[in-house]
């Protein structure tokens, strides 16, 4: 009898990026996109990076690999402050450098009519669905979120 690891069986992946809207904008501000399989479906998630201008690639197995065919209710995190950064004095310990407010406090970088609606980060409720062809052109995806 052998035993061996094995590594797990992975579902195919297709190319998948494109770009977050928000009340017909570039979302702003940045953030993370996540595709989470419809319940009747099995499969995996795959999530993504948000960048300043709306732009996403999403990822499953690898960095930028792409998604499982399928459909997927999409869920947006926006990154609506900054922390402070911090640096290492000469003597090794941390100092912050980020000018502007008292250091402990995160700086808004999102104005609050730019800010998307806490719904769409929620799993369970996002509105928005999105569905990746195996057979289709998934590198140029509209993700439209509205106010609400």
């Amino acid at each position: 009898m052998l035993i061996g690891c094995g590594g797990e069986e992975r579902a195919t992946v297709y190319p998948t990026s494109g770009i977050v809207h928000y009340d017909g904008k570039p979302m702003v501000g940045g953030g993370a996109i996540s595709f989470v399989p419809i319940s009747t479906q099995n499969g995996k998630a795959a999530g993504g990076i948000i960048k300043d201008d709306g732009t996403f690639v999403m990822s499953t197995y690898e960095t930028g690999d792409g998604s499982i065919a399928g459909e997927f209710r999409v869920t947006v995190y926006q990154t609506t402050v900054q922390e402070p950064e911090t640096v290492a004095d000469s003597d090794g310990a941390a100092s912050e450098t980020t000018p502007g407010p008292a250091p402990s406090e995160p700086i808004q970088t999102v104005e609050k009519k730019d800010r998307i609606p806490l719904v769409y980060s929620d799993p369970a409720k996002s509105p928005v669905t999105v569905k990746i062809d195996p057979n289709g052109k998934n590198e140029s995806l509209n993700i439209d979120l509205k106010p609400l």
